[in-house]
């Protein structure tokens, strides 16, 4: 089943049963064709129908290198600054962002670690289970802010990731779709790349500090990176400075957010499996995923290395708290984290589940609404192309014809199997590992072009792109992003503006909830020590090495202790579980400008023993 899926993406270069015939077109000229000197396969042997691909059309029409368009750098320069101009502009038009994990722990982490890695060795679960999150793709946000950048400022530098993205999307449309006349290139690259750049996720997280957009950039890149050699390469062995180069990227990208594993692995997998047979070629290829693979760990050692290490020789777990199923940290008990609530769970749920994502209810996919044709549609017409792919098959067979087509574009027609195969293995993982939508904005980045060329397989030529235009235009209308809270920027000249009442010198604050509070945190006194006793991670019930040290750091310590709440007045069991009580005349509000706000900042004081 899932060798035929890829069969039928892959027939979108192979040929259509309505297109004319080979032998009426045209002959392509010889010369400078392709970078590659060796020719195009003649086709099929005599007595084999034989039809030319819709989208590889005319060897003729095709750049001597595919993807290098005429204009050089100049035109690359441009395009690049209008697409980080757009992602800019769009950014600001929605607003400062404050989401959640924002309050929580995107600005708290990155600044734990500058100020002496406290984050694990001062406070403890401060920014509950995300505290151990690697604070380094924040960093760069955390020095904007602290370094006083405006919030305008700030949210179009968040937005630049995405607009970079955008450029290498179209390097990599042009590369895929290099085998059309230049003309109709130009239309099938615009609908697939409107298609791609308007997606929900991608507008939803566009500007944030999610850290959803530099990875899906260092994985398209990447992605980019094998495809281009693969075009340009024709049949020959992918060179291994492409291979090591894409492999770091993804790599990277994987250090930076451990999510984007899965499509370093998925790619890895497509490089390998992506042509079984003779044995000789499943064994180089198997030999470039190898190269690959390496890659992707040096990548990964560099951008997560530092982090890594710091949780594996502090809390004996370098993912901490993950796979400690398996690790055994003493911190942590030895269960998941947090399974995998989201998504498909029996069979007909995994069948159906492309269509359910259209436009789910909170916490299917996401944790707010939105709504997105694209993976639907997608899903819909790749069903289709595999019915008509069996029909066609089976015709051919009744005749008694052998099913050999000729293929009038060989090189591109390896890289779109490249790219479905990854694809599918993407998806796969991805919603057996996660099922959180906002993970998925590599692929939400590759729907457009599978949607054309998925197009160009199931219509005559000619109504192809038309039906591509109309289709984009209903997917764009019919999109809302999801919003993970946004602020006015009005006449804000700082990200945050938070009020912290007088704490004395010394004082150990007790965060009461599983509200998102880290980002007042670094407001408090520095030598204030802050500890999370009841949230995603921690609290009284818990027998771990990390609930006891808390208990016994509350119990050691001879200074002032505050709790720190949201909602007013709660946590009051959690207190008394440490022996500590509120007094409720000493609490003053913690007055922030984010949706957590007012924080409630009371005194406490120790319960004496009984005598």
């Amino acid at each position: 089943m899932l060798t035929a899926v890829v069969d039928v993406l892959l027939m979108t270069m192979k040929p259509s049963a309505f297109a004319p015939r080979m032998q009426d077109r045209p002959r392509p000229r010889r010369g400078r064709e392709w970078h590659n000197p060796r020719r195009i396969s003649a086709g099929p042997p005599a007595g084999t129908p034989s039809f030319p691909s819709p989208i590889a059309l005319s060897a003729a029409a095709a750049p001597p290198l595919p993807g290098k368009k005429p204009g050089g750098r100049p035109a690359d320069l441009f395009w690049l600054l209008l697409c980080i101009a757009g992602t800019g502009w769009f950014s600001l038009r929605r607003g400062q962002d404050a989401n959640w994990d924002l309050q929580n722990y995107h600005f708290y982490n990155p600044w734990a670690w500058v100020h002496g890695k406290r984050g694990y060795t001062f406070d403890i679960a401060a920014a509950q289970l995300q505290t151990y999150h690697s604070p380094i793709p924040d960093l760069p946000f955390y020095w904007m802010v602290a370094a006083g950048w405006s919030p305008r400022a700030i949210a179009f530098v968040l937005a630049v990731p995405a607009g970079v993205a955008a450029f290498v999307l179209l390097k990599l449309l042009n590369l895929l779709f290099a085998d059309l006349p230049p003309r109709e290139r130009g239309f099938a690259v615009g609908i697939a790349f409107v298609v791609s750049a308007t997606s929900a996720m991608g507008a939803g997280v566009l500007g944030t500090t999610m850290n959803e957009w530099p990875g899906a950039l260092l994985v398209l890149t990447g992605l980019w990176v094998i495809v281009r050699a693969m075009v340009r390469g024709g049949g020959a062995p992918l060179p291994g400075g492409a291979l090591a180069g894409a492999g770091l990227l993804c790599g990277l990208a994987a250090g930076l957010k451990l999510t984007f594993g899965l499509f370093a692995f998925a790619l890895c997998l497509a490089l390998w499996l992506r042509q079984l047979r003779p044995f000789a070629t499943w064994l180089r290829h198997f030999r470039e995923a190898f190269l690959f693979g390496l890659a992707v760990l040096a990548g990964t050692a560099i951008a997560g290395g530092p982090w890594l290490w710091a949780l594996w020789s502090q809390l004996d777990n370098p993912v901490f708290p993950y796979a400690n199923v398996w690790i055994k940290s003493p911190w942590w008990g030895q269960y998941e984290v947090m399974g995998r609530p989201y998504g498909p769970h029996r069979l007909i749920e995994w069948i159906e589940f492309p269509f359910r994502m259209l436009s789910p209810k909170p916490f299917f996919v996401a944790e707010t609404d939105y709504r997105d044709g694209r993976f639907p549609v997608l899903y819909g017409l790749a069903l289709a192309a595999l019915a008509a792919w069996l029909a066609r098959r089976l015709r051919v067979r009744g005749v008694g014809a052998p099913v050999a087509p000729a293929v009038a574009g060989p090189f591109s027609a390896k890289a779109w199997r490249l790219v479905a195969l990854f694809f599918l293995f993407a998806f796969v993982l991805w919603t057996e590992q996660f099922s959180i939508y906002r993970y998925l904005v590599p692929l939400e980045m590759l729907s457009g072009a599978l949607i054309v060329a998925l197009l160009y397989y199931l219509l005559r030529p000619g109504y192809a792109l038309p039906a591509a235009a109309v289709l984009a235009a209903v997917l764009v209308a019919s999109t809302k992003a999801p919003d993970w809270w946004h602020l006015e920027f009005e006449n804000r000249t700082a990200w945050f503006d938070v009020k912290v009442p007088p704490v004395e010198p010394g004082a150990l604050v007790l965060l009461t909830s599983d509200a998102p509070m880290g980002y007042v945190l670094p407001f408090f006194p520095k030598d204030a020590r802050f500890f999370g006793i009841n949230n995603s991670i921690n609290d009284p019930k818990r027998d771990t090495l990390m609930a006891k040290t808390i208990v016994d750091a509350i119990k050691a310590h001879g200074g002032p202790i505050y709790s720190l709440t949201y909602p007013k007045d709660t946590g009051v069991d959690e207190l008394l579980a440490h022996n500590l009580l509120r007094l409720s005349e000493t609490c003053r509000d913690v007055v922030t400008d984010m949706r957590t706000s007012p924080i409630q900042l009371c005194r406490l004081f120790k319960i004496p023993p009984k005598s």
